[in-house]
């Protein structure tokens, strides 16, 4: 989905504050196999997905995606700044291996996989998008924005409001103590999409299986 490609973007900036190099480089990497869909941001996009796949060690997809920008129609709008690393890492490429994507509980059968794979193998559920990471929610940890409703891992929500003090998806201001972790997540994530469901249906359009989100464009820092 277009609208998880775009706030996985808008996510980058508040992993990489926190460090969190690897969840960046995965989240890029998720708007990188999209990137038809964001043809005037490909060069800035690429470019990022290089550079925090070769911090998170994830140096083969960096490779792969080095190797795009060095393509005749993007190589001369690479910035100077990093084209000659980036011809480097083409020139003399480290293919060695990644680390393994974690594995997370889908919270419909509870059978694990990748923990940024959205929709179950198993069950074929579409997993309710954490807003907090951009993977898959889990049931051990789950809450919701008080602004906006939508689910996050508590643990990662809290960092994102200890560093920023805003939600990553609404952009609302948000009080660590209202945070907290929800004792019946599905009950409360499936009325949200019926109330979703009732309110489309009965503006006359297409009733949508779960609720739809405006989400903002990328940053442009």
């Amino acid at each position: 989905m277009i609208g998880h490609c775009v706030h996985s973007y808008v996510l980058v900036k508040s992993l990489v504050g926190l460090g969190d190099h690897l969840g960046a480089a995965r989240m890029l990497v998720r708007v990188a196999g999209s990137i038809s869909r964001f043809p005037k941001h490909v060069v800035p996009i690429l470019t990022s997905t290089v550079i925090e796949c070769q911090r998170a060690g994830l140096k083969k997809t960096a490779f792969e995606y080095a190797s795009m920008l060095m393509r005749p129609e993007y190589r001369s709008q690479v910035s100077d700044k990093y084209r000659k690393k980036i011809e480097l890492m083409v020139r003399k490429p480290d293919r060695g291996e990644e680390p393994q994507e974690r594995l997370a509980s889908c919270p419909f059968c509870q059978l694990p996989g990748p923990e940024g794979e959205l929709q179950c193998i198993s069950c074929q559920n579409t997993i309710p998008f954490d807003i907090a990471t951009g993977n898959r929610m889990t049931l051990q940890d789950w809450c919701e924005c008080p602004g906006c409703h939508l689910p996050c891992s508590s643990q990662a929500f809290l960092a994102i409001l200890s560093a920023e003090g805003r939600c990553p998806m609404c952009n609302e201001a948000v009080s660590m103590q209202e945070v907290r972790q929800m004792k019946d997540p599905l009950a409360s994530y499936n009325q949200q999409g019926q109330a979703a469901a009732a309110c489309m249906g009965s503006a006359g359009a297409a009733v949508p299986t779960r609720p739809v989100v405006a989400l903002p464009p990328p940053s442009s820092s």
